[in-house]
């Protein structure tokens, strides 16, 4: 069975779970990883992430879209240059993918994002049974997350699907382009206003990164995988 869940406005209880937040944080987290760094640690507020600072872990986010001060790098997935990251631990506060982690119990949590799509789905089908949990914006649903979830879905094929993978799949079939829809959703155009339409452009980018971070229960890091199919 494949669920997805919009926005988890309660706690979310599966086997195996999937982060999305397209714009940005789950793109931040493939990015850096993908770049060097050794692991992305997500919490929930800008007090907790300054507390951690050390000169090998990088603090890193955003309120309201921009970095707050003393943060060492922004929530733009560009920021993350190998040249900057590589070698270094991250610890991640966003408004919203970091704090959708606080609300899901798993045994599996990866993270996805248009960049490393394929993976992704490669790495679920090993799964009978996982639940796509989009981060939304603000409380509500944000239809770039909902987009990559309905790709996932398309993309793993003849499962079981409940009603809300349905919808999620048929907004991706409706799509013609990522970049159009991730332009027009309302985060989108928000991060436009505000200077930020490059990260709009790399973030609708699918397959650049053939990888899948995974969640130890501290931080994503490349360093495990699933067994098994038998979750």
């Amino acid at each position: 069975m494949i669920d997805v869940i919009f926005v988890p406005k309660q706690k979310v209880k599966s086997d195996v779970c999937v982060l999305i937040d397209v714009l940005r944080a789950t793109s931040v987290i493939v990015t850096a990883l993908a770049n060097g760094a050794v692991s992305v640690k997500p919490v929930s507020n800008v007090r907790k992430a300054l507390a951690e600072k050390t000169s090998n872990m990088l603090v890193c986010g955003e309120r309201k879209s921009v970095k707050p001060r003393g943060f060492d790098l922004g929530n733009s997935p560009t920021e993350y240059s190998r040249e900057r990251v590589a070698g270094k631990r991250i610890v991640l506060t966003t408004s919203n993918g970091t704090r959708a982690v606080e609300k899901i119990e798993c045994k599996i949590l990866y993270a996805a994002s248009f960049l490393n799509l394929s993976a992704v789905v490669q790495q679920l089908r090993r799964h009978r049974h996982f639940t796509l949990v989009c981060s939304g914006q603000n409380g509500g649903i944000a239809v770039e997350d909902v987009l990559c979830a309905g790709a996932i879905v398309a993309m793993c094929g003849a499962k079981e699907k409940s009603d809300s993978a349905l919808i999620a799949e048929s907004v991706w079939k409706c799509s013609d382009s990522v970049f159009r829809s991730l332009c027009e959703s309302k985060h989108g155009q928000e991060l436009i206003e505000i200077g930020f339409l490059k990260d709009i452009e790399y973030c609708s980018q699918i397959d650049i990164h053939p990888i899948v971070p995974v969640f130890d229960g501290t931080s994503f890091t490349l360093r495990k995988t699933a067994q098994s199919g038998q979750v």
